[in-house]
């Protein structure tokens, strides 16, 4: 019997049963209004990467529309955890920019990611 898979545990202190709470994950990278796309505080120039598991050829994603991938700020500040964008003519003309920033609206470390053309 494996007693991760369980959902309750009994606390010997206080001879009651506890439920445990489900940890959640946090997302791979969260999509930004143009409201929230003003909340960006960008801290240096964009660089070239290569592919990945993000949204590049995502059709709902038009000229002008964003992403933001929160990090660790210590991650953040060694520059790890970048999202690397696929050369353009592997993308169909999708042109993306990556830029370390900072979101003051949700106080977190991160990458923001725009396509411009």
């Amino acid at each position: 019997m494996n007693f991760a898979q369980l959902d309750q545990s009994f606390n010997v202190e206080t001879m009651q049963l506890e439920t445990r709470e489900e940890s959640v994950s946090a997302p791979l990278f969260v999509r930004l209004t143009k409201q929230q796309q003003k909340q960006v505080v960008k801290s240096c120039p964009s660089r070239p990467g290569r592919g990945s598991t993000y949204p590049w050829k995502d059709p709902s994603y038009s000229v002008g529309d964003s992403f933001f991938k929160p990090v660790s700020p210590g991650d953040w500040g060694k520059n790890l955890g970048r999202p690397n964008v696929p050369p353009k003519n592997s993308m169909g003309g999708r042109v993306w920019r990556t830029t370390k920033a900072y979101r003051e609206d949700t106080k977190q470390h991160g990458y923001y990611v725009e396509r411009v053309a």
